[in-house]
Protein backbone atom coordinates (compact mmCIF):
# COMPACT_ATOMS: atom_id res chain seq x y z
CA UNK A 1 0.00 0.00 0.00
CA UNK A 2 2.83 2.39 0.86
CA UNK A 3 4.54 1.71 -2.46
CA UNK A 4 1.29 2.38 -4.36
CA UNK A 5 0.85 5.71 -2.55
CA UNK A 6 4.45 6.65 -3.30
CA UNK A 7 4.02 5.82 -6.99
CA UNK A 8 0.79 7.79 -7.40
CA UNK A 9 2.34 10.66 -5.46
CA UNK A 10 5.30 10.78 -7.84
CA UNK A 11 2.97 10.70 -10.84
CA UNK A 12 1.03 13.63 -9.39
CA UNK A 13 4.27 15.58 -8.88
CA UNK A 14 5.17 15.09 -12.55
CA UNK A 15 1.69 16.23 -13.57
CA UNK A 16 1.81 19.42 -11.48
CA UNK A 17 5.31 20.36 -12.69
CA UNK A 18 4.26 19.90 -16.31
CA UNK A 19 0.99 21.80 -15.91
CA UNK A 20 2.49 24.72 -13.98
CA UNK A 21 5.76 24.95 -15.90
CA UNK A 22 7.87 24.11 -12.84
CA UNK A 23 11.25 22.44 -12.86
CA UNK A 24 11.96 19.32 -10.83
CA UNK A 25 13.66 20.43 -7.61
CA UNK A 26 13.75 17.72 -4.95
CA UNK A 27 15.02 18.69 -1.51
CA UNK A 28 14.53 16.99 1.84
CA UNK A 29 15.61 18.16 5.32
CA UNK A 30 19.00 16.85 6.42
CA UNK A 31 19.75 17.31 10.10
CA UNK A 32 23.37 17.02 11.22
CA UNK A 33 23.76 15.31 14.59
CA UNK A 34 26.40 15.46 17.29
CA UNK A 35 28.66 12.49 17.95
CA UNK A 36 31.31 10.88 15.78
CA UNK A 37 30.91 8.51 12.87
CA UNK A 38 30.10 8.23 9.18
CA UNK A 39 26.32 8.01 9.66
CA UNK A 40 23.60 8.86 12.16
CA UNK A 41 23.66 5.47 13.86
CA UNK A 42 27.43 5.59 14.43
CA UNK A 43 27.03 9.07 15.89
CA UNK A 44 24.20 7.87 18.13
CA UNK A 45 26.24 4.92 19.38
CA UNK A 46 29.22 7.21 20.03
CA UNK A 47 27.12 9.00 22.67
CA UNK A 48 25.81 5.70 24.09
CA UNK A 49 22.30 6.25 22.70
CA UNK A 50 21.85 9.13 25.13
CA UNK A 51 19.07 11.38 23.72
CA UNK A 52 20.39 14.34 25.72
CA UNK A 53 23.77 14.12 23.96
CA UNK A 54 22.44 13.22 20.51
CA UNK A 55 21.60 16.78 19.46
CA UNK A 56 21.12 18.61 16.15
CA UNK A 57 23.92 20.88 14.97
CA UNK A 58 21.66 23.66 13.74
CA UNK A 59 24.33 25.61 11.85
CA UNK A 60 25.24 22.54 9.76
CA UNK A 61 21.71 21.24 9.17
CA UNK A 62 19.66 21.82 6.01
CA UNK A 63 15.93 22.36 6.32
CA UNK A 64 14.74 22.86 2.73
CA UNK A 65 11.77 20.72 1.70
CA UNK A 66 10.54 21.01 -1.89
CA UNK A 67 9.37 19.12 -4.96
CA UNK A 68 9.38 21.92 -7.55
CA UNK A 69 10.73 25.37 -8.37
CA UNK A 70 9.27 28.04 -10.66
CA UNK A 71 11.19 30.39 -12.99
CA UNK A 72 11.47 32.97 -10.20
CA UNK A 73 13.09 30.50 -7.82
CA UNK A 74 9.98 30.06 -5.64
CA UNK A 75 9.80 26.57 -4.12
CA UNK A 76 6.73 24.35 -3.77
CA UNK A 77 5.81 21.14 -2.01
CA UNK A 78 3.39 18.85 -3.88
CA UNK A 79 0.90 16.61 -2.08
CA UNK A 80 -1.81 14.51 -3.72
CA UNK A 81 -4.63 15.55 -1.39
CA UNK A 82 -7.97 17.22 -1.94
CA UNK A 83 -8.38 20.33 0.19
CA UNK A 84 -11.29 18.59 1.94
CA UNK A 85 -8.85 15.85 3.02
CA UNK A 86 -6.85 18.44 4.93
CA UNK A 87 -9.53 19.09 7.53
CA UNK A 88 -7.69 16.35 9.41
CA UNK A 89 -3.94 16.05 9.92
CA UNK A 90 -1.82 14.42 7.23
CA UNK A 91 1.85 13.40 7.12
CA UNK A 92 4.20 16.17 5.98
CA UNK A 93 7.79 15.23 6.84
CA UNK A 94 9.90 12.79 8.86
CA UNK A 95 13.18 14.69 9.32
CA UNK A 96 14.33 12.97 12.52
CA UNK A 97 16.09 9.58 12.35
CA UNK A 98 13.73 6.74 11.46
CA UNK A 99 13.73 3.01 10.88
CA UNK A 100 12.73 2.52 7.24
CA UNK A 101 14.67 -0.38 5.70
CA UNK A 102 13.72 -2.55 2.76
CA UNK A 103 12.21 -5.76 4.08
CA UNK A 104 14.85 -7.98 2.48
CA UNK A 105 17.70 -6.12 4.22
CA UNK A 106 16.16 -6.01 7.69
CA UNK A 107 18.02 -8.11 10.23
CA UNK A 108 21.52 -8.59 11.56
CA UNK A 109 23.81 -6.14 9.82
CA UNK A 110 21.26 -3.34 9.69
CA UNK A 111 22.55 -0.56 12.00
CA UNK A 112 19.17 0.03 13.67
CA UNK A 113 18.51 -3.68 14.10
CA UNK A 114 21.94 -4.15 15.70
CA UNK A 115 21.77 -1.04 17.92
CA UNK A 116 18.36 -1.63 19.52
CA UNK A 117 17.14 -4.86 21.10
CA UNK A 118 13.56 -4.25 20.02
CA UNK A 119 11.13 -1.66 18.71
CA UNK A 120 10.14 -1.01 22.34
CA UNK A 121 13.67 0.13 23.18
CA UNK A 122 13.78 2.26 20.05
CA UNK A 123 10.35 3.80 20.73
CA UNK A 124 11.40 4.70 24.27
CA UNK A 125 14.44 6.44 22.80
CA UNK A 126 12.24 8.43 20.38
CA UNK A 127 9.91 9.41 23.23
CA UNK A 128 12.86 10.50 25.40
CA UNK A 129 14.05 12.81 22.61
CA UNK A 130 10.85 14.84 23.05
CA UNK A 131 11.67 15.32 26.74
CA UNK A 132 15.19 16.64 26.30
CA UNK A 133 16.29 20.21 26.89
CA UNK A 134 17.50 20.55 23.30
CA UNK A 135 14.11 19.43 21.96
CA UNK A 136 12.32 22.07 24.03
CA UNK A 137 14.78 24.65 22.71
CA UNK A 138 14.89 23.73 19.03
CA UNK A 139 11.78 21.77 18.01
CA UNK A 140 9.74 24.86 17.04
CA UNK A 141 12.69 26.32 15.14
CA UNK A 142 13.24 23.08 13.20
CA UNK A 143 9.52 22.86 12.45
CA UNK A 144 9.29 26.45 11.18
CA UNK A 145 12.54 26.25 9.21
CA UNK A 146 11.14 23.26 7.31
CA UNK A 147 7.63 24.44 6.48
CA UNK A 148 8.73 28.00 5.60
CA UNK A 149 11.47 26.71 3.28
CA UNK A 150 8.85 26.56 0.51
CA UNK A 151 5.91 28.81 -0.35
CA UNK A 152 3.27 26.19 0.34
CA UNK A 153 1.62 23.09 -1.06
CA UNK A 154 0.14 22.29 -4.44
CA UNK A 155 -2.85 20.00 -3.79
CA UNK A 156 -5.29 18.36 -6.20
CA UNK A 157 -7.44 21.48 -5.83
CA UNK A 158 -4.66 24.01 -6.36
CA UNK A 159 -2.12 25.95 -4.34
CA UNK A 160 -2.33 26.44 -0.56
CA UNK A 161 0.18 28.88 1.01
CA UNK A 162 1.83 27.65 4.19
CA UNK A 163 0.24 30.59 6.04
CA UNK A 164 -3.13 28.80 5.59
CA UNK A 165 -1.79 25.57 7.07
CA UNK A 166 -1.11 24.39 10.61
CA UNK A 167 1.95 22.22 11.36
CA UNK A 168 2.95 20.29 14.46
CA UNK A 169 5.12 17.44 15.74
CA UNK A 170 3.71 14.05 16.74
CA UNK A 171 5.06 10.59 17.43
CA UNK A 172 3.53 8.64 14.56
CA UNK A 173 2.52 5.16 15.72
CA UNK A 174 0.98 4.33 12.36
CA UNK A 175 -2.09 6.55 12.45
CA UNK A 176 -0.66 9.26 10.17
CA UNK A 177 1.26 7.05 7.76
CA UNK A 178 2.85 3.60 7.56
CA UNK A 179 5.70 2.74 9.92
CA UNK A 180 8.04 -0.24 9.81
CA UNK A 181 7.28 -3.16 12.18
CA UNK A 182 6.09 -0.97 15.06
CA UNK A 183 9.06 1.44 15.02
CA UNK A 184 7.52 4.83 15.76
CA UNK A 185 8.56 7.99 13.94
CA UNK A 186 8.90 11.57 15.13
CA UNK A 187 6.86 13.23 12.43
CA UNK A 188 5.59 16.60 11.20
CA UNK A 189 1.90 16.61 10.29
CA UNK A 190 -0.25 19.36 8.78
CA UNK A 191 -3.82 20.44 8.11
CA UNK A 192 -5.85 23.43 6.91
CA UNK A 193 -6.12 26.06 9.62
CA UNK A 194 -9.49 26.23 11.32
CA UNK A 195 -11.50 29.28 10.37
CA UNK A 196 -11.95 31.92 13.09
CA UNK A 197 -15.12 31.48 15.14
CA UNK A 198 -16.78 34.65 13.81
CA UNK A 199 -16.19 33.54 10.21
CA UNK A 200 -17.73 30.13 10.93
CA UNK A 201 -20.76 31.75 12.60
CA UNK A 202 -21.20 34.10 9.62
CA UNK A 203 -21.04 31.18 7.17
CA UNK A 204 -23.64 29.24 9.16
CA UNK A 205 -25.97 32.25 9.20
CA UNK A 206 -25.58 32.74 5.43
CA UNK A 207 -26.21 29.03 4.79
CA UNK A 208 -29.28 29.10 7.04
CA UNK A 209 -30.69 32.16 5.25
CA UNK A 210 -30.09 30.54 1.86
CA UNK A 211 -31.99 27.42 2.96
CA UNK A 212 -34.89 29.52 4.26
CA UNK A 213 -34.96 31.52 1.03
CA UNK A 214 -35.27 28.31 -1.00
CA UNK A 215 -38.11 27.12 1.24
CA UNK A 216 -39.97 30.44 0.78
CA UNK A 217 -39.60 30.16 -3.00
CA UNK A 218 -41.02 26.63 -2.95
Amino acid sequence: MGQVRAKTGLEFEVLVRSREGFERYIKAPRIKWTGTGKNNMERLLSVNKNPNKFKPIMSESKFIKADARDKNGVLYEIKKYNISDLNTYKLYSEPIIKVAPTRSKWGKGDPYYDAFESCDEYNKFIYKITKTRWWRKYNKTILKNIYTSNSGIFSKDGFIPYTDLKFKWVINKGEYGPIFDGYNRLTIIFKIKDKPLLVRIKEKIITSLQIKKKLWIV
